[in-house]
């Protein structure tokens, strides 16, 4: 046995000594709470698991019990009674043993989960739990009593599912009193050494064990005594008076350091008080010593007041606990005053309650006569009452008991005593410390609680003979103290002037707060005291302001005071009142103005209640009035006069007074203006109803014509408005005749900027129009709506509504009428009309010809007449009276449902103008026109309000549209109110009418006319049954027609549904035929083949219903006109195009010379442009081109050779013609050229390389302020540089010639972009893209570049400093320098994101936001793979701390472990491609760890590795690596600290190259080891020490080792070379050697 284990058992042993004489034996055999009872036998359990989890019971961790306690659960539950009767009985066995030590375990869940299964195994085996219950109930019943709430509940959750009444529980209790009286004694008896285990608990989990189990036992004691009767008890006496008489250690609990402890012994204490007086008789002393000698003493936190409570019993049972049975040496006196000295320690405010009744209970000899030691009492209690832990809310009790007390005091002691000892000493300075309080008598305050201070007043005056006298004498000095305060106060000059009024003021509050309370309690006595000093202090006051001008506000507070709180006390006295009358006549008018003016106000106020005092008061109030009106204006005379008015009293002498009501109306003007004492004035009068009606009409209409925008006032007015809308809202109800212009108004200031003010107007205007009230019939207020919403439609400026604002007040006017809106409400469609003329005669733009599906409609649109060019009415915003009229509607008809209430015809009138409205503007929209519908399309706001629009517009007229269920035909069956087919219908022959001509009212009637029909095919489809008839109704589809845009419109809106249509294919083959002999020169033409492709637009190019014969001779005579067409007309070339992309498809199989014709014509329209611009006019021929190119170039890949060895033919002159459109200027970027574009760049994208002639022409290009055109440059670029740097890469170094950037390239990076250049944070400026590009650009040149192309490269950009300002702007986009950068988990951008723009897929699929977003990072990570070190050189010369400390964390976040994985991986590849070495060298061993983020180089030389290792930082690189020697062999010291600097000089130095570094390193090496030979003695170069050989023989000239000479010399015992045998000179070559080196 090892020391250590007897040390233990040692231990273990002592332990238990300490609980019976002979080691272990008497308490492992008796104890079922002790941790060293043995563990009972389980070998008769069935169930080994169950066996297990009782043997884990045993362990020490609390977890593991849990565990098995969880485990034993789940076995009981799964046994219940009805399953074979429950558990088995050996597992009851075992669980009664392991029970009582169980649930008091330190573990809280343990305690709790051992009663819960106690339960549960009383429900699973019933009655045969019953002979087990003498062994558990102590344990069972104890838990009740657990200080942890879930632990308690547990046990009382078990008890009370069979103890359910009080009969049932002292039953219980009756049967299992001795049980339960000898588990008590059992634990009282234990210790903490016996309960737990000191070798693995600390001491304070050992003394809370042990509390926990005596607490719970003295209260499980208790309440047993509490719940039998007294003959139960007696049964059992012994046994009581064996536990608890004389039992010193059982009654030491009192003052135990435990709170819950100490409860519980008081508890029980106060039970055997009443149930076991006897054993308590005959330990009286012990008693007495227990508890008072030794209690009081003690800490008693939280226990304080159950002791209290337990004394105040004891004492009145057993006074003489406190006389002959008291044996300390300390009087009990002197314990009580510590034991009070500490305060209720936790204790509730009947702690104070009780400390009085135990004192006043207290048997004569205890108090003694000596009034020092009384006082010291009193000293100590109030120490009590002012400890800093006491709650201020104990104060008032704890007070009134210190009054009882000092009462009872008072008897004690002699008048003499009383008169000079007690009440100066122990009563008055609580007086002095109320009215006048210091902190050095902090204990003396009494705090708010003034029914208390009155009762001490109170007894003070009580007290018979002398002490009444020095009551008064007390009371008189203080009166003298305050007077002489008041008179003494500082003057206005002085700095603590304010400071000074204030303390005196405060004292007045308490003064006459006591006297209210004195004259409420109704002692006479008091009150004949304070009434008279108090009305002898007012008197002062009166005179103390009279004389010094009012400016000692204090004394007029003082005055208020009095008159507020004891009105009585003034009205009592005929003199006071007198006074105060004579006062206020008087002195009342100069002193207004003074410093105590606010407070002479409130004395007035309060005068006029006094009896009999109302005349006076109206007198006094009038000349105070006209006193202040004669003098100059001043803010204290608004002031005062606002206070005078102030009160509900003065109201009909206010409106009386006409002097008064001129003053209040300047004052609101005044206010209006913001003049805060005028709105103080102001809103006074309108309160207390000062204002005549006369006055109130014109202060309104003041206020109304504040209300502009342009008016400095109109702020004052609308909080004028509102205070008259919260305090006198009739005012405005009786202003009738105003109420449209004041409505008008309001809602003007709804849609200003301000959005404080707006709100503001908004909600007075409901209040206005709330107060107004509907009737029967149409009010004012909805006709008055009405007027104001046409109004502002009809007529547009800087001044009208929003049509939001009209929205909402129409919507109320329907709102007011359900039934039958008002047609008035919606615009004068005769108006909107005639106000879309103007636009309607400008012919629209002809770049909409290359816009599908209408595309060539355009061209036959012909400008009759000149319409004059009038200026259009705009709103605010700069929309035309059309654009609202046509905006108004949209959001009425959206938010209201009124299709069912208005008239067939007004219905048609609105949908036919609106459908107007909507392509007037989405043409200007696509076309960025400005100065129509709205004035600019620069204006995002009115943009995204008028796309708003259209989509609202699609879907009203969708919504009819949806509605039509009828729309070709009268229906026979009656229609829903819902269905629109009438309106439709007649819509439908609007249009049609309307397209009949060639103006450009017509073409947009026609596109109106499409749109509707697609609208219905779409909600209704396109039925067969009378579809013929339907179309030969419109007598418009025939090649004659006369109305060519109506019958576009209809194929349009139809399309594919009339691919089944004989009339439609009779109709497209006779066009095909006219086509076939029709001249480019004929004025038909045009419109002969805008018809002809709205009808070949319903078919599909393999499915024309022609033969193929007719479309080869159409065909061969479109391309006819093709030589010279281009030129001679554009428009009809356009549609030469459109055509031929329907009909070559058909006739892809045949053989013929028209493919090759129809490429020279695209090649000759690329070609046409004499000057430099791309034009409207030309757009859609080659937009229309592009598109037929398209489709030829797919067709090229199919088995007609014809059009492939045309196609090739073309190729090159297509080439350079793609590329001279690509070049052309462009005005601006509208939907018709962007059309255009993006055709055109996928045409570049797919010119071969080869065929690409100068790369200089398109670096210009990716600065172009046109999206496509930037991207086709950028791609054409990016495919073709890779080539260009291979090439650029050979002859740089075979010329030896420094790489340059294009200049060209070059140029883009000059002009680096600016915050301000993003105007919204959602947009992408082209300008900034072009720049962003041009650097990816610049990167794309270093991919496939040579080492040394990349560093004439790099120093290229460090030169110029061409880097700096692209990382400075990239970190102000992407938030670094607000310290909140782009978080790229957030914005889902991922490493391939990272490490790759695609700039398509960008373009297609990412917001412009997120598309400039990724393109930032790919070239911050470009630059940080590429050119590391300028980076590096930027971030070091940063200038904001802010921006380089987010720098660095983002790029340690996101990119240094993309960097680093791709330098290690460029590493690999160099070490994995290295040229072989010379035959005198070895290979540079390359080993990478990416784990580590290391590099090891190493170099062998003799079996031995020289090696290094290549660090990378957290944040690389804008911090660089770090060259560290691992094991140095052959060098010096000196030479290897040289390679490592080296090394790391040129990684930082060559633009943060490892592969530099490496390559540095290898030759370092490999140029200090050449010449080196093999030491002659050991055949080594490198000897034991590292080294190579240094000592050369002066004859033969052989090199050794020092080491291997040393053991050569040692071992020969002679200093002669090994080789040649001569004597060898160590000494003269060290000596050299030292030379050398120096």
């Amino acid at each position: 046995m090892s020391k250590r284990q007897f040390k233990s058992q040692a231990s273990s042993s002592r332990v238990a000594s300490g609980a019976g004489f002979g080691g272990f034996g008497s308490t492992s055999s008796g104890s079922t709470l002790s941790y060293l009872t043995e563990p009972p036998n389980l070998s008769a359990i069935s169930d080994a698991n169950v066996v297990v989890a009782f043997k884990n019971l045993s362990k020490k961790d609390g977890t593991t019990k849990s565990k098995a306690l969880e485990d034993l659960r789940a076995y009981v539950q799964a046994h219940p009674f009805e399953l074979d009767g429950g558990v088995e009985d050996a597992v009851l066995e075992a669980w009664v043993k392991f029970y009582p030590r169980i649930s008091i375990d330190n573990s809280r869940r343990v305690r709790e989960l051992s009663h819960i299964i106690q339960f549960e195994l009383l429900k699973s085996v019933r009655k045969r739990m019953e002979k087990y219950i003498p062994k558990i109930v102590g344990s069972w019943l104890g838990g009740t009593y657990d200080r942890d709430r879930a632990v308690a509940r547990a046990a009382n959750d078990g008890t009370k599912s069979f103890l359910d009444t009080t009969a049932k529980m002292a039953l219980f209790f009756k049967r299992c009193e001795s049980p339960i009286i000898d588990y008590a004694q059992e634990a009282l008896g234990e210790t903490a050494q016996t309960l737990s285990d000191e070798r693995t608990m600390s001491a304070d989990d050992m003394q809370a064990k042990y509390f926990r189990v005596i607490g719970s036992s003295i209260s499980l004691l208790s309440n047993l005594l509490g719940i039998l009767d007294k003959d139960t008890i007696l049964k059992h006496q012994e046994k009581y008076e064996g536990i608890l008489s004389g039992n010193k250690k059982l009654w030491a609990f009192a003052s135990c350091e435990d709170a819950f402890v100490r409860r519980a012994i008081d508890q029980l204490m106060l039970v055997c008080l009443i149930k076991l007086p006897a054993v308590i008789e005959s330990g009286l002393e012990l008693v007495s010593h227990t508890f008072i000698a030794e209690a009081l003493k003690s800490s008693q936190t939280t226990s304080a007041f159950q002791l209290l409570n337990l004394l105040v019993s004891l004492t009145s049972k057993y006074p003489e606990v406190w006389t002959s049975s008291y044996k300390a040496k300390k009087s009990p006196l002197s314990r009580l005053r510590t034991f009070v000295e500490k305060g209720s320690q936790g204790g509730p405010p009947d702690y104070w309650t009780k400390l009085g009744m135990l004192v006043l209970g207290l048997p004569d000899g205890v108090l003694p006569s000596e009034p020092d030691v009384l006082l010291e009492f009193l000293r100590a209690f109030r120490r009590g009452i002012s400890n800093r832990e006491e709650p201020r809310t104990n104060a008032g009790v704890a007070w009134a008991t210190y009054f009882s007390i000092a009462d009872r005091f008072i008897t004690l002691l002699s008048p003499e005593a009383v008169q000079e000892k007690l009440l100066p000493e122990g009563i008055f300075p609580v007086f002095e410390q109320y009215l006048h309080p210091t902190p050095s008598n902090d204990s003396w305050a009494i705090g708010t609680n003034i029914s208390t201070l009155a009762k001490g007043l109170g007894l003070c005056v009580s007290v018979k003979g002398d002490g009444k006298t020095a009551l008064k004498d007390e009371w008189a000095r203080l009166e003298k103290d305050f007077t002489s305060k008041i008179l003494t106060s500082l003057p206005e000059q002085s700095k603590d002037y304010n400071a000074s009024q204030t303390a005196v003021i405060a004292i007045s509050h308490r003064w006459f707060k006591l006297l209210a309370e004195v004259l409420k309690a109704d002692q006479p006595d008091t009150r004949d005291l304070l009434v008279p000093s108090s009305q002898r202090i007012i008197t002062a006051c009166l005179g103390s302001m009279v004389s010094r001008n009012g400016k000692p506000y204090s004394a007029a507070a003082t005055v208020e005071s009095a008159l507020r709180l004891t009105p009585t006390a003034v009205g009592s006295s005929p003199e006071t009142l007198a006074a105060v009358e004579s006062f206020l006549e008087n002195e009342l008018p100069t002193l207004i103005l003074s410093p105590s003016g606010p407070y002479l106000v409130s004395i007035l106020n309060l005068f006029r209640t006094l009896p009999d005092k109302k005349a006076s008061f109206e007198s006094i109030w009038q000349s105070t009035i006209d006193g202040l009106l004669a003098l100059p204006e001043t803010s204290s005379q608004s002031q005062a006069i606002a206070k005078l008015i102030a009160n509900d009293a003065v109201s009909k002498i206010s409106q009386e007074n006409s002097g008064l009501q001129e003053f209040l109306l300047q004052g609101n003007a005044k206010a209006i203006q913001g003049n805060p004492d005028a709105r103080a004035l102001s809103e006074a009068a309108i309160t207390f109803r000062s204002l005549s009606s006369a006055t109130s009409a014109k202060v309104l209409d003041r206020v109304l014509a504040a209300l502009d925008t342009r008016d400095s006032g109109l702020d004052g007015a609308l909080k004028s408005l509102e205070f008259i809308s919260k305090s006198q809202p009739g005012l405005l109800n009786t202003q009738s005749s105003i109420h449209v212009t004041l409505i008008t108004k309001l809602l003007g200031l709804t849609e200003i900027s301000d959005s404080t003010l707006a709100s503001r107007a908004n909600t007075l205007r409901a209040i206005i129009e709330k107060s107004s009230g509907p009737t029967d019939s149409e009010t004012p207020h909805q006709s008055s709506l009405v007027h104001v919403v046409r109004e502002n439609l009809e007529t547009a400026g800087p001044q009208s509504l929003t049509i939001e604002t009209l929205v909402q007040q129409a919507s109320k006017v329907i709102a007011d009428a359900p039934g039958s809106p008002p047609t008035a409400i919606f615009p004068d469609t005769r108006i909107w009309s005639e106000a879309l003329l103007p636009l309607l005669g400008q012919a629209p733009n002809p770049a909409l010809g290359v816009m599908r599906p209408f595309a060539g409609s355009v061209f036959l649109v012909t400008q009759s007449s000149t319409i004059p060019n009038t200026r259009p009415a705009r709103d605010i915003n700069g929309y035309s009276i059309p654009l609202r009229m046509a905006m108004y509607t949209t959001a009425l008809l959206l938010h209201e449902d009124l299709s069912d209430l208005l008239p067939e015809e007004l219905q048609v009138e609105l949908y036919y103008l609106l459908a107007l409205s909507s392509e007037l503007a989405n043409d200007q929209i696509d076309l960025l026109e400005d100065n129509k519908l709205f004035v600019s399309h620069q204006d995002p706001d009115a943009v995204a309000e008028v796309r708003q629009f259209l989509i609202n517009a699609h879907e009203i007229l969708g919504d009819a549209a949806g509605n039509a269920n009828f729309w070709r035909d009268h229906a026979g069956a009656k229609q829903s109110p819902q269905n629109t087919s009438p309106v439709v219908r007649l819509l439908i022959s609007k249009l049609l009418e309307a397209s009949s001509t060639n103006t450009p009212f017509a073409y947009y009637s026609s596109k109106a006319l499409g749109g509707l029909i697609q609208a219905l095919v779409s909600a209704h489809g396109w039925q067969n049954d009378g579809s013929e008839a339907w179309l030969t109704k419109l007598d418009i589809l025939k090649t004659s027609t006369n109305n060519i845009l109506g019958a576009s419109a209809v194929l349009i809106g139809l399309e594919d549904s009339l691919r089944s249509s004989k009339m439609i294919n009779t109709l497209c083959n006779r066009l095909i035929s006219d086509v076939a002999g029709a001249k480019a020169q004929s004025e038909k033409t045009l419109g002969l083949l805008v018809l002809l492709n709205s009808v070949l637009s319903v078919y599909d190019e393999d499915d024309l219903p022609v033969a193929n014969n007719r479309l080869v001779f159409a065909v061969k005579q479109i391309l006819s006109w093709t030589e010279d067409l281009a030129v001679a007309d554009a428009q009809l070339a356009s549609e030469a195009c459109r055509a031929l992309q329907k009909l070559l498809p058909a006739i892809k199989d045949v053989y013929g010379s028209y493919w090759e014709t129809t490429f020279d014509f695209c090649v000759s329209i690329w070609e046409s442009n004499e000057d430099a611009a791309l034009s409207n006019e030309r757009l859609p021929m080659i937009g229309m081109s592009l598109k037929l190119y398209s489709i030829l170039q797919k067709m090229a890949d199919d088995d007609n050779d014809d059009l492939k060895e045309a196609f090739e033919l073309s190729r090159e002159q297509a080439c350079d013609g793609l590329v001279k459109l690509l070049k052309l200027d462009r005005s601006k970027e509208t939907q018709p050229l962007e059309f255009v574009d993006t055709m055109l760049s996928r045409q570049v994208t797919k010119i071969p390389a080869d065929r690409i002639k100068d790369l200089t022409e398109f670096y210009p290009l990716v600065a172009s302020d046109f999206r496509m055109v930037q991207s086709a440059a950028f791609d054409v670029l990016h495919k073709a540089l890779p080539k260009v740097q291979q090439e650029l890469s050979v002859n740089v170094l075979l010329d030896g010639t420094t790489a340059q950037l294009p200049l060209e390239l070059l140029s883009l990076l000059l002009n680096t972009p600016s915050v301000q250049d993003i105007p919204d944070p959602s947009e992408f400026p082209s300008s900034i893209r072009g720049y962003l590009l041009s650097w990816l650009i610049v990167y794309e040149s270093y991919t496939t570049a040579s080492l040394k192309v990349r560093n004439d490269y790099s120093e290229l950009l460090k030169t110029e400093n061409y880097i700096g300002p692209l990382l400075s702007f990239m970190f102000v986009i992407l938030g670094h320098s607000d310290a909140d950068p782009l978080n790229l988990e957030r914005a889902r951008i991922d490493n391939s994101m990272i490490r790759h723009y695609d700039m398509w897929k960008a373009n297609d699929s990412e917001s412009n936001e997120r598309s400039m977003n990724w393109l930032l990072v790919n070239i911050y990570y470009l630059c940080l793979n590429y050119t590391p070190g300028l980076v590096r050189t930027w971030w070091f010369s940063c200038d904001s701390r802010q921006t380089s400390l987010a720098v660095d964390s983002w790029t340690q976040k996101f990119f240094s472990p993309l960097v680093v994985e791709d330098t290690l991986d460029e590493v690999e590849k160099w070490a994995a491609n290295q040229e072989p070495p010379a035959d005198d060298e070895k290979d540079l061993v390359i080993k990478v760890s990416k784990r580590s983020r290391e590099i090891f180089a190493g170099y062998e030389v003799d079996e031995l590795m020289m090696q290094i290792v290549i660090r990378f930082p957290d944040n690389y690189p804008l911090e660089g690596v770090k060259v560290e020697g691992l094991n140095r062999v052959a060098v010096t010291e000196k030479k290897w600290l040289s390679w490592l600097r080296n090394t790391q000089g040129v990684i930082t130095f060559s633009n943060g190259s490892i592969i530099d570094g490496l390559t540095a390193f290898q030759k370092n090496v490999t140029g200090a080891l050449k010449g080196h030979t093999e030491c002659a003695i050991c055949y080594s170069i490198i000897g034991p020490d590292k080294k190579t050989p240094d000592k050369r023989c002066q004859t033969c000239n052989n090199l050794f080792h020092s080491n291997c000479l040393y053991k050569w010399f040692s071992s020969s015992n002679q200093s002669t070379c090994p080789l040649c045998r001569n004597p060898f000179n160590y000494g003269v070559d060290t000596a050299r050697r030292r030379r050398g080196e120096e």
